[in-house]
């Protein structure tokens, strides 16, 4: 993938106002993500640029790690968004390394809290090395971590 490919999700302005706090509050991220997560970071309440997140779940029945950086976040107003940008760091099942080949991978999470607004999530990731011999099967696995942030955001905000 040379580019971000987007998924976007229109919602009700008071679903995307909730939305918007929702992915602005560290805390309340546990509520929203599926699978029993647990999110630990540096310090609670706003990410911000430079801090690193893990992501405690339950995926398949075998707890996940996923280490990631957090590399911006945004907010601004007229129009009312708000944006945070991830980078996949890592991963783990229990205690093995796995997922090498998404290290880097950069997800996008962006709400519109206005009228006509909603989510959008976005990836850009490159496979390196013997994984570019992969990359279209494994374009589907980072399809499907983007959907799940979005799907569990929106549903949690839409609830």
């Amino acid at each position: 993938m040379d580019g971000w490919v987007l998924r976007q999700r229109p919602m009700a302005l008071e679903a995307s106002q909730r939305a918007a706090v929702a992915l602005m509050l560290l805390e309340t991220w546990p509520s929203w993500m599926a699978g029993h997560t647990v999110v630990f970071a540096e310090s609670v309440g706003r990410p911000e640029a430079g801090m690193d997140l893990e992501v405690h779940r339950v995926i398949l029945g075998a707890p996940v790690v996923e280490r990631w950086s957090v590399t911006e976040v945004r907010q601004g107003s007229s129009p009312d968004f708000s944006e945070v940008t991830l980078r996949l760091a890592g991963q783990s099942r229990g205690t093995v390394p796995v997922g090498r080949a998404f290290d880097g991978l950069l997800l996008r999470l962006t709400v519109l809290a206005e009228a006509d607004g909603g989510l959008e999530a976005a990836v850009k990731w490159q496979p390196h090395g013997l994984h570019r011999l992969l990359g279209r099967r494994l374009r589907a696995d980072v399809l499907r971590l983007m959907a799940r942030w979005l799907d569990d955001l929106a549903s949690a905000a839409e609830a």
